[in-house]
């Protein structure tokens, strides 16, 4: 699917700049006859769809958004997401600044929601939450300071957050585990790997096994769990492929994706345990390709990065369309013979 065109698409192919083809789009009184219409020409030609939310309100005040999420390969798309959305609002003075922290701090994201609180110097917050209950006094100060938070990823539903980005974690568990059932012979034993449980984790493996229970498989106890990274979760799926031996293994991330794939592709399983996974990048597509996974199920994290960044922008402006309080996104099913066709849209 091609993408959508974006004013700087549209500002590079005439050879001007993005504040001029936006007064054209919104101001055409500003800009010469001859230029407007050459700008509205264009947009049509490359399906330039105006942004609502952006081109309801134009500031030039500069709005300053953080985004805290972990410092890794799957956060790697989202921050790309924010940055491309940051460069579509640039025009309005967005600018949005990252604070990593470390795999599931919540700590380092304490500290950082606490020091944001002290010094007010952000007008929006973007956080994919490490910890379903401990961040909330955190947030709730910020709220109270009249700042929008934005979860990503996962969900602080009982939280002052203003709105969710992201997976519904209830629908990927399900649909991980009606792939299982279809696939699995009767009687199959599927062992459960996960690392910390946060909301949306905690839900997908909580529809998974809900689901699987109305079924004639077998779930090998409870969660095994890992520490959140490859390595852990890479010797912990070795432990349970030799001394549990199951049919399958369900593990609800893409860092235990890919370490759960790497140990059953090192002990000679391929084709013999089942497994879906999550998420994509270019090892994920290899192990689809030499069927160490069945599927994996992706949540388009460049969009949700992207989203965040627009709906916080539309929070702060007033002027957010979306209803309610939530914006899901698609759970995509990723095989071999179109992990290609996903790869070109959104790696």
């Amino acid at each position: 699917m091609k993408k959508k065109a974006r004013l700087q698409d549209l500002a590079d192919k005439i050879g001007i700049s993005v504040s001029t083809v936006h007064r054209a789009l919104t101001n055409p009184d500003k800009v010469s006859e001859h230029l407007c219409a050459r700008i509205h020409e264009v947009a049509e030609e490359m399906g330039y769809e105006v942004n609502l939310v952006a081109s309801s309100l134009s500031s030039k005040k500069t709005l300053r958004f953080a985004v805290l999420c972990p410092d890794n390969i799957f956060y790697e798309q989202v921050a790309a997401g924010a940055v491309d959305a940051e460069k579509e609002l640039l025009v309005y003075g967005v600018s949005v600044t990252f604070l990593h922290n470390k795999e599931s701090s919540y700590m380092e994201q304490l500290a950082q929601l606490n020091e944001i609180t002290e010094n007010t110097n952000y007008d929006g917050i973007v956080i994919a939450p490490a910890h379903t209950q401990l961040l909330n006094p955190a947030i709730q100060k910020l709220a109270n300071k009249g700042i929008p938070i934005i979860t990503i990823i996962n969900d602080l539903p009982d939280s002052a957050r203003k709105f969710y980005v992201g997976q519904n974690p209830k629908a990927a568990g399900e649909t991980a585990a009606y792939l299982y059932d279809t696939i699995l012979p009767e009687g199959s034993t599927v062992a459960i790997m996960g690392s910390y449980m946060d909301h949306g984790l905690s839900e997908r493996v909580k529809s998974f096994k809900e689901y699987l229970s109305d079924t004639n498989k077998n779930v090998a106890g409870d969660v095994i769990h890992y520490h959140d990274n490859m390595e852990s979760a890479y010797e912990m799926c070795m432990q349970v492929l030799s001394i549990i031996k199951p049919a399958a293994i369900f593990c609800h991330s893409m860092i235990g994706t890919i370490g759960c794939a790497r140990a059953i592709r090192d002990i000679g399983q391929i084709g013999k345990v089942f497994m879906v996974g999550f998420d994509l990048n270019e090892e994920i597509i290899s192990f689809l390709n030499d069927g160490t996974l069945f599927a994996s199920l992706y949540h388009a994290p460049f969009l949700q990065g992207s989203t965040a960044i627009k709906t916080l922008f539309g929070l702060v402006k007033g002027t957010l369309k979306y209803p309610g309080d939530s914006y899901y996104v698609n759970t995509n099913v990723i095989f071999k013979t179109n992990a290609e066709t996903f790869k070109e849209k959104s790696l």
